[in-house]
């Protein structure tokens, strides 16, 4: 009898803006679920936009956040210097009473992100890495101009946050729209890689906000989890306040796109349209109503206040002092 082949856990890379702004805080919520229940292996975040010193305090958000939610272990680096077309827009990095927490908690590895990719990638033998890019991606632009194939031979998936324009190459290649905000800080990065994505025929998933948008999701269900401790849900509560929901699950959808297989069980959920190019897909949402529901149980998992009866203290306390006998 054939032995069944062993799933290998894909491999990580995230890009992110992070601020005290919702979007990019969310979706660090369902990449530590994804983690924490073997769909992906968060190896690497690269913080991008800004100068150096906005990229690094992006960096020590990242880390702080991620090791509230469990995943102390995930390297983060600022990502390096790129031509920055608006320094007020850029520049931008809200603050609130979480910032400084998150902060406090969070240490980065002093090296730029190019040098961080080209090790990472370089040390990987496999075809296994995802790359998730939810926020411009200048670093990345650079280490594909360099890299020849071996981006290819490593990379299995690249989901993108964006859209493509209506107009395209005259060969019928896709063109990144300008008017998405991560293509407009950073154009030319975005032509780098939808065209060495078209060309080498490397699997890539843009997602569109016209299509995250079927969700229209509510967050008052974030309430339900006041009694939670844990800053991340404390920081998401008050911005969904003042946020709508598509803001909110943008890049949560874009992180739910790495799951593979999260919702076969149920005839499948996040779909990806076929396109004219073998490996160029849009992800769309077939069942709103069950990504829903699957966001509210990942939030459920995370920050539920379990309850403990007095039995169950009696128990453990029982446990412990049977331990310390033996």
């Amino acid at each position: 009898m054939a032995k069944k082949k062993e799933r290998k856990i894909p491999e990580v890379l995230v890009f992110t803006d992070i601020n005290n702004y919702h979007d990019d805080l969310a979706s660090f919520v369902i990449l530590a679920y994804l983690a924490e229940h073997n769909y992906i292996n968060i190896k690497g975040i690269i913080t991008e936009l800004g100068v150096y010193e906005v990229r690094r305090r992006r960096a020590m958000y990242a880390k702080g956040a991620m090791q509230y939610l469990g995943q102390s272990f995930v390297r983060v680096v600022p990502g390096g210097d790129y031509e920055v077309q608006d320094e007020t827009k850029e520049n931008n990095y809200p603050e609130n009473e979480f910032s400084k927490i998150f902060e406090d908690a969070g240490m980065t590895i002093l090296r730029s992100g190019i040098v961080f990719l080209q090790e990472y990638i370089k040390s990987v033998k496999d075809k296994n890495i995802f790359i998730l890019l939810n926020a411009p991606f200048a670093d990345f632009a650079k280490y594909i101009k360099g890299t020849q194939d071996t981006l290819k031979k490593k990379v299995k998936k690249i989901v993108v946050m964006g859209d493509v324009s209506e107009n395209k190459t005259e060969s019928g290649k896709y063109l990144p729209n300008p008017e998405c905000f991560n293509f407009q800080t950073g154009y030319p990065a975005a032509e780098i890689l939808f065209d060495y994505v078209q060309e080498k025929d490397v699997k890539t998933i843009v997602v569109p906000s016209r299509n995250i948008k079927k969700l229209d999701m509510d967050f008052k269900f974030l309430e339900q989890f006041k009694a939670s401790k844990n800053p991340v849900i404390k920081a998401l509560i008050e911005a969904a306040k003042e946020c709508d929901g598509v803001s909110m699950t943008y890049d949560m959808v874009s992180a739910l796109t790495l799951a593979e297989g999260m919702f076969k069980k149920n005839g499948g959920s996040i779909e990806k349209e076929e396109s004219c190019q073998n490996q160029f897909f849009f992800a769309d949402i077939a069942d709103p109503e069950l990504v829903k529901e699957k966001i509210k149980e990942i939030f459920a998992d995370k920050f539920t206040v379990k309850k403990i009866t007095l039995s169950q203290l009696t128990r453990k306390k029982t446990e412990d002092e049977d331990v310390v006998c033996k």
